[in-house]
């Protein structure tokens, strides 16, 4: 039986909508002001747009998250451009979600008028898959279980006033309820990336 070709992508945002839970839960357990966002959230780039996963306002800073739901065995290092996923018999490779999550935070940090420092990047993998080769390096790679118990530390240091953290908050409100509007032109894009690099293969061979 043909495995279908959408599965991949239905169980990344089932994985994506498991992570908001669990950071609805460290919204009710933190105390203070907290906000999570609903849906993925677009921040504007030079570019265009650029897309994060989930992202989490609390006075201890924003948090940013890239989702990741794979299966199998996930190694690379902080700085290659490629991770490697094996499993299945199959070697797969796709970009490095630090690099990546770090460009969205880059965005995120501009869109809501912070300090780079006060916007946390997280890389977030579900429960399966095996990320003990991953380079860690004190970067935030964490498995969705994990999650709770991992913020916890970070959100200890208040760094936001009342005020402060209450305009962060009605900025990702309104930047989750405009996601239906930036989709498909991060869609757009993805997909006028991927041509423009076909083009260049052909040109190359």
């Amino acid at each position: 039986m043909t495995e279908d070709p959408n599965l991949p992508k239905l169980r990344g945002k089932e994985e994506e909508a498991r992570l908001r839970r669990v950071l609805l839960q460290c919204h009710e357990s933190a105390g203070g002001l907290s906000y999570v966002s609903p849906t993925a959230v677009y921040f504007p780039t030079e570019n265009g747009v650029t897309e994060a996963d989930a992202v989490f306002i609390h006075e201890s800073g924003v948090y940013v998250f890239e989702c990741k739901h794979m299966t199998g065995e996930v190694s690379g290092k902080l700085r290659d451009r490629m991770w490697t996923k094996t499993g299945d018999g199959r070697v797969l490779s796709f970009p490095n979600p630090v690099l990546q999550n770090r460009r969205h935070a880059d965005a995120a940090a501009v869109f809501f008028g912070v300090k780079r420092e006060e916007c946390f990047s997280c890389v977030v993998f579900n429960d399966a898959c095996d990320i003990s080769r991953v380079e860690k390096g004190g970067e935030r790679i964490w498995k969705t279980g994990e999650v709770q118990a991992e913020l916890f530390p970070y959100l200890l240091k208040k760094r936001f006033s009342k005020e402060e953290t209450e305009r962060l908050m009605r900025k990702a409100e309104k930047a989750a309820s405009s996601a239906d509007k930036y989709a498909e032109a991060h869609a757009a894009g993805i997909r006028d990336a991927k041509q423009r690099k076909k083009a260049e293969k052909k040109k190359g061979r």
